[in-house]
């Protein structure tokens, strides 16, 4: 009878063991893990965002509709524009210029392997976006691509678009790097959004709490390399592509594309430096380790900084009731997110206080998280100490944790009880 059943089993296996094996490996989950030599980078064809909505809604769009609820942005009061409807031949002229300037998912590059502006060798050296040696500068690249191609491609898509087989199913949505933008950064310098490779690095290594980006802290420390230098390559490339599509759109014009698609390419590259060179570094002495009586203290001005509406830091202006009530709001990708709520304990951008304290001074530009107006890094600690014990009650001062969680039992209404005649 067990043999007989396990008969009828096995075929009822197979049928389903090997079509999975065959995803599998054609998704890159196998020993054949290259891109084809012959693949290409596609023209990018899907809307971009230029204007998100003001608007507030309280619930998120339905899973699967990515494409759609970014395509319905204008009659939500934003603004897109659509590539499709850019003279052809430009566009094919685009692509071209893209190619040559950043090459395959097969031979990856950020600039000529021969003949690139030192300048701009020197940078993309820094990066790690290029190696030093001349007779493989763009190797690490090459390592990145395939390690992509394994363990990412299927939600990120294969021109880092966040457009991936189940890139439309997951919440929130997986990272668009064409943006050029991401939000958990600890750069002093550069444009808001953009990274210092220590921030991708960190991510690689812990992934994002609360979210489908898991940690990859098991791969070589080649492939974590290969990886964070992968993921620049094809953001500086879908920025320029980005950036060129919206002039283009508005009428400009570019006789020769190969030298606008290098200009900018170099002026993006110079922005990644610059964002990579330093981080927010707290003044010296600004933070101390402190005894039990002096957390508390420090809790308790950390809690008005936040909840002062007026004040300096106002935290509470967009984090309504600590993140418990707040709608949801449109971020730079046209995606819908919104303000944490911080009773929950879960910190996408690291639970470590400094990374606490890199959201408060550097914001996370792409969601509409500005900077705080906190000036002293002391009285920004002093919010990350507050924000650290908000999901532990039993942490908080009594008087602070009854104005956020309960009122003292002295001030409970008076329950009246009906006596029955």
């Amino acid at each position: 009878m067990i043999s007989g059943q396990s008969s009828r089993r096995l075929p009822r296996a197979l049928s389903v063991a090997v079509p999975l094996l065959a995803a599998l490996l054609a998704c890159g989950c196998g020993e054949s893990v290259r891109y084809s030599p012959d693949l290409r980078y596609p023209a990018r064809t899907d809307p971009i965002v230029d204007d998100p909505p003001k608007e507030q809604p309280w619930a998120s769009e339905q899973p699967g509709r990515l494409d759609e609820s970014i395509a319905e942005i204008p009659k939500k009061g934003g603004k897109i524009t659509e590539p499709k409807s850019i003279d052809a031949g430009l566009r094919k002229a685009l692509l071209a210029a893209l190619n040559t300037t950043f090459g395959t998912p097969y031979a990856p590059q950020v600039g000529a392997a021969k003949g690139e502006d030192e300048g701009v060798v020197t940078q993309l050296v820094q990066l790690k976006v290029r190696d030093a040696k001349e007779d493989a500068p763009f190797h690490t690249l090459a390592t990145g691509s395939k390690a992509f191609r394994f363990h990412c491609v299927h939600c990120h898509g294969l021109p880092g678009d966040g457009h991936g087989p189940t890139g439309p199913w997951v919440v929130p949505h997986p990272r668009d790097y064409r943006l050029g933008k991401f939000k958990f950064v600890s750069s002093a310098g550069g444009p808001p959004g953009k990274p210092r490779r220590d921030d991708l690095m960190r991510t690689l290594h812990q992934g994002i709490d609360g979210t489908s980006m898991p940690s990859f802290a098991l791969l070589s420390d080649d492939e974590l390399d290969g990886l964070a230098s992968y993921v620049m390559h094809l953001s500086i490339r879908g920025e320029v592509e980005k950036d060129i599509l919206t002039d283009l759109a508005a009428g400009n014009d570019y006789p020769d594309m190969a030298d606008e698609v290098h200009t900018r390419m170099t002026m993006i590259v110079g922005q990644w430096a610059a964002a990579d060179a330093k981080p927010i570094e707290p003044t010296k002495d600004s933070y101390k380790d402190l005894t039990t009586k002096q957390m508390a203290e420090s809790i308790r001005r950390g809690y008005k900084l936040f909840s002062d509406p007026s004040g300096s830091a106002s935290c509470i202006g967009c984090h309504q009731d600590y993140g418990r009530q707040v709608p949801f709001r449109y971020d730079k990708w046209g995606t819908l997110v919104r303000p944490a709520n911080l009773t929950h304990g879960v910190y996408r951008g690291g639970r470590r206080p400094i990374d606490i304290f890199w959201r408060i001074k550097r914001g996370i530009d792409p969601s509409g998280m500005p900077p705080t107006g906190v000036t002293d890094d002391k009285d920004v600690w002093d919010v990350v100490n507050f924000v650290q014990a908000m999901p532990y009650p039993q942490m908080l001062p009594e008087d602070v944790r009854y104005k956020i969680y309960d009122r003292p039992p002295e001030e409970h209404p008076k329950t009246a009880v009906r006596v029955e005649k």
